[in-house]
């Protein structure tokens, strides 16, 4: 009997003692394994999201910030199979479609965003029946939000929901994060771009959030950097309501002195908060399929005939060049200019003209002969050595060069040598295969107005973090080939196009202006209407550009529209309240181009 208990107490100290050494193993030498594992049952961690950067006006009008926004999340491998149909019901979407959002992320144990920008009413059934939908969660995100709705569409541009390669390649990014898509936006995205945070939530058995986990200490967010640009919300503001009967138009304003814009805007435009909650098919289709084109930036993307406003530059290069004198007549303008077999239109019979006369008359007649003089090889040299044909470096994605046709480009065109003089008599005239964008023509303008030094046009003054600047633009410059004297020549002209010539209609009362008309054919539609013009002509400030599409002549459409922005730029901020009916004095009848 006493062997019996001895052996059976044996076999207890030995089954203690394993039970004790397998106690030992997983307290003290799995021990943190084990709590490790208990934490990611117990303890999530929370993504805090970064708002992204305000943008500002030159005054601090806002134009872009962030509002709040109910998200809804999901953990994967925490969602039921009988939840999933139940969170797709209260979410308005197809099961197959939140299968398929899903399924690259099965086997995520950390939040998926799966919706933004939920209802009160969504999230309040969420709630309700959060026990049958464990894993899912709602929390407060910011979103983008533009106050001004489509005034600044394509300034700022929008912003769009990350792509599944955007995810593979930057880790920072969440699914239905948001990043720059095109303009500002898409420009400044890793400055306007905050760093999100991080904190830690308990959570219970069915995955719902219980607490936040203070002994955890939280990561904060850092909101994006804020930019103050150089637009003036004032003269943005006109500058919309005066192209408003127009389907397509573009202004651009811009500082002779800096190269700051002071407005751009682009006709037909659209409201880029579209872009923060998924589009329906009605409305993308009624965008992406209207002919006019509401995403395409017409200031600085399409590239327009200049029109008469490339005189000027065939001016300053024949001057440089030797082959025109200010006092030069050439054959007496009747109306038309014979070449060859051919007979080149003028807008009138102007008689004998000097270059000033030319210019503010804007006479075809003399600048065919001017171009011929020059030649094809030094016109398309000294447009481009001027900055056409070339990209301005504007802080904005998406500018074109426009063109100027070389001897080369023609000759892939046409032919070697098939092209014939008719295509110098058209680039003199800015017809014909030469193309400028509204911005260059500003920039151009800006330059002669200022005795040939170019500015670099930019739309970012300065970014600031937590209220100081940490970065500021400094005005960048060139000097273009153009010598003072003939300068000084041109901007006679210039001016007296708004005095007496084709441009009166950009005359307002005390501020002396100077610029070119253009009426650039477009057939078998109607020609395109361009205004470039600085004010104040003695000691400029301010370049306009404006084109019109489609809407006649220059001077009696896109002028008076120059000459309302000139005067409301120089009218202090409590005047601003300018008609854009208010007719410009025009007591001298314009003259067609």
């Amino acid at each position: 009997m006493a062997a019996r208990l001895t052996r059976l107490t044996q076999v207890l100290l030995i089954l203690l003692g394993v039970l004790s050494a397998r106690l030992i193993q997983l307290q003290v030498i799995q021990g943190a394994r084990y709590a490790r594992l208990s934490d990611r049952n117990r303890i999530r961690k929370l993504v805090l999201p970064a708002p992204r950067g305000r943008i500002l006006d030159r005054n601090g009008v806002l134009l872009a910030d962030t509002r709040p926004s109910f998200t809804v999340s999901v953990v994967p491998t925490e969602l039921t199979d009988s939840a999933l149909p139940l969170l797709a019901h209260m979410l308005g979407v197809p099961e197959s479609t939140l299968q398929a959002q899903l399924a690259p992320v099965a086997m995520f144990a950390s939040p998926v965003n799966v919706k933004r920008d939920v209802t009160i009413e969504e999230v309040a059934r969420i709630e309700e029946l959060s026990f049958r939908l464990p894993g899912v969660d709602v929390r407060v995100d910011p979103v983008r939000r533009y106050p001004t709705a489509n005034r600044y569409c394509h300034v700022l541009g929008h912003i769009g929901e990350v792509s599944e390669d955007e995810l593979k390649h930057d880790t920072s990014l969440r699914r239905l994060d948001f990043v720059g898509r095109a303009g500002i936006e898409a420009q400044y995205e890793s400055m306007l771009r905050g760093r999100d945070g991080s904190e830690y939530a308990e959570v219970d058995a069915r995955g719902q959030e219980i607490g936040t986990l203070r002994e955890k200490h939280p990561e904060p967010e850092m909101p994006g950097r804020n930019l103050v640009m150089t637009i003036d919300d004032r003269i943005q503001r006109l500058a919309c309501q005066l192209l408003a009967p127009y389907d397509r138009a573009a202004v651009v304003g811009m500082e002779t002195r800096t190269g700051a814009i002071v407005c751009l805007v682009s006709k037909p435009d659209f409201d880029p908060n579209i872009f923060m909650t998924p589009i329906d098919a009605e409305t993308w289709d009624s965008l992406t399929s209207n002919p006019s084109k509401p995403f395409f930036n017409r200031a600085l993307t399409s590239g327009y005939p200049p029109g008469s406003t490339m005189k000027p530059v065939v001016a300053l290069g024949a001057l440089r060049q030797g082959a025109l004198y200010r006092d030069t007549r050439f054959q007496t303008c009747l109306g038309s200019y014979k070449y060859g077999n051919r007979t080149f239109k003028c807008n009138a019979a102007h008689g004998s003209l000097d270059l000033v006369g030319a210019i503010a008359q804007s006479c075809n007649t003399y600048f065919y002969q001017a171009g011929l003089r020059l030649g094809l090889d030094s016109l398309t040299a000294y447009a481009r050595e001027v900055g056409l044909g070339r990209l301005t470096g504007i802080d904005m994605p998406g500018e074109r060069p426009g063109n100027i046709p070389s001897r080369e480009w023609l000759d892939s065109r046409y032919g070697k040598n098939k092209w014939g003089a008719g295509s110098v008599l058209n680039f003199a005239i800015g017809q014909g295969e030469v193309t400028t964008t509204p911005l260059q023509m500003a920039v151009l303008y800006g330059a002669i107005a200022s005795g040939g030094r170019a500015v670099r046009p930019y739309l970012v003054a300065r970014v600031d973090s937590a209220g100081l600047a940490i970065r500021t633009t400094v005005p960048d410059f060139r000097q273009l080939p153009m010598r003072r004297q003939d300068i000084e020549v041109v901007k006679l002209g210039l001016e007296r196009v708004v005095e007496w010539g084709t441009g009166t209609g950009a005359r307002v009362k005390e501020i002396d202006i100077a610029g070119k008309t253009g009426t650039a054919q477009n057939p078998p539609r109607l020609d395109h209407a361009w205004f470039v013009g600085y004010a104040p002509a003695d000691k400029p400030e301010v370049v306009f550009a404006v084109l019109v599409e489609n809407a006649g002549h220059g001077g009696t459409v896109s002028a008076p529209i120059a000459g309302q922005l000139i005067r409301a730029y120089f009218s202090p901020p409590e005047s601003d309240s300018i008609p854009a009916s208010q007719p410009a004095d025009t007591s001298a009848a314009p003259q067609h181009e």
